[in-house]
């Protein structure tokens, strides 16, 4: 195949996942958002590789973006509630010092499993749905009634059935370094992203009707 002929199957492989994404998953998991902001719960994330990074990318917009005036120029006032987000793929010198102490399969579940409780939401990214550092903090999360999601490829695999909502990005590919083993993993990650900013745009939605509904002379304090 062709350069161009290449790209336009990365791209219609791409509007084919649109086409078929769980609409309904993402309303499901905007409602556990709202729920754990609501109730002045924490937002743990955590995934592995490159979709680390995302979740940086994540963290900034949870803290930062829903909480800012629409034209950008100031923040909303103190009265209106943050959201608490914790990325725990965010200190390299914490992740390395918990995978050489005890190990990579319970890196995350050492930072959750001490403070987790029912009023947060713990989401978890990983293509196969298998990772054993994702599905041990997924299971300790369940165990503390906390609110759970997942986001996988492929059959889903543990995470789908310890998540109580998860998101499995549909589709095969035929593109390069997304087949095999990576099958679909160029196009889960775009996914990833996407559900960030949608997510995103919707708490900020949530977060300017709870700022219309405060006294005006709060909202403008």
């Amino acid at each position: 195949m062709s350069v161009e002929d290449l790209v336009g199957l990365y791209l219609a492989e791409r509007i084919a996942i649109c086409e078929q994404f769980p609409v309904a998953s993402v309303a499901a998991l905007a409602e556990m958002l709202f729920d754990t902001y609501e109730a002045g719960g924490t937002v743990y994330a955590m995934a592995n590789g490159g979709n680390s990074g995302t979740l940086d990318h994540a963290y900034c917009d949870f803290k930062h973006h829903p909480f800012v005036s629409e034209d950008k120029s100031r923040p909303l006032p103190r009265s209106v509630k943050r959201l608490s987000f914790v990325n725990l793929c965010g200190s390299p010198a914490e992740l390395t010092g918990l995978v050489n102490d005890l190990g990579p399969d319970e890196m995350y579940v050492a930072s959750l499993e001490p403070v987790v409780t029912r009023d947060d939401l713990v989401m978890a990214y990983s293509g196969s749905g298998n990772s054993p550092n994702v599905v041990r903090a997924l299971e300790v999360a369940g165990q503390a009634g906390a609110r759970t999601f997942a986001m996988t490829k492929g059959d889903g695999g543990r995470c789908r059935a310890l998540a109580d909502v998860c998101i499995v990005v549909p589709g095969s590919s035929r593109f390069p370094g997304q087949t095999g083993s990576n099958n679909n993993n160029f196009h889960f990650e775009d996914a990833m992203l996407s559900l960030n900013h949608i997510l995103v745009g919707l708490l900020k939605q949530r977060v300017a009707e709870r700022l219309a509904r405060l006294p005006s002379g709060v909202a403008s304090s």
